[in-house]
């Protein structure tokens, strides 16, 4: 017993440095969070620090504190058209309103696109894991139908949006209705 040793290998330089990198960003992030609220409300005009704070929030998740389980390119792109959403519509509602039906749906179709282009790209490595595509279409079909229903006059971004998710969710039953099943199953399992 004596003669066991346990030896982990060394950090290199690089490791060093960003562990301490990281830890620098997270203390500057969390002042960030604190001061741009109090800087903004003695500052006045319009509430410019929910913005930055949501943007930091969202650098804190992605980099300084990703998720590692399930951290895939679908995943990554949901993660950031959510995140572009969010951030624009916070823009358009605090700062500069009225263009946000226009520029939204034209987002929400944009990540769609990116999504199933990786997804097509390495469809063996992703067929396991298409909730966050499944996700991502059923939001596109909910927004067009909230839209439709509240709103009544749709634009192209909302009709491409919606004719999108139509289309895309359509051809996923049809094509990947083994996958999607089997996905679901492990997904809302009852044991």
């Amino acid at each position: 017993m004596a003669d066991m040793r346990i030896e982990y290998s060394g950090k290199d330089k690089g490791q060093i440095f960003s562990y301490n990198l990281r830890r620098v960003l997270k203390v500057l992030v969390v002042l960030g969070l604190f001061c741009c609220p109090i800087i903004n409300y003695f500052t006045g005009g319009p509430w410019w620090s929910v913005i930055a704070d949501c943007a930091m929030l969202f650098l804190w998740m992605e980099i300084l504190a990703p998720d590692v389980l399930e951290n895939n390119t679908i995943n990554q792109m949901f993660r950031l058209g959510a995140f572009a959403i969010v951030e624009t519509t916070l823009i358009g509602v605090l700062i500069s309103p009225g263009w946000l039906s226009f520029v939204l749906p034209i987002i929400g179709f944009s990540t769609l696109i990116l999504s199933v282009f990786f997804f097509l790209l390495n469809i063996d490595r992703h067929r396991n894991s298409i909730m966050p595509l499944i996700l991502e279409i059923l939001m596109a079909l909910a927004a067009f139908i909230v839209v439709y229903f509240t709103i009544g006059k749709l634009n192209w971004p909302m009709i491409t949006l919606g004719a999108l998710a139509f289309l895309l969710a359509l051809s996923g039953i049809m094509i990947f209705h083994k996958d999607i099943w089997a996905e679901l199953k492990k997904r809302f399992h009852t044991r």
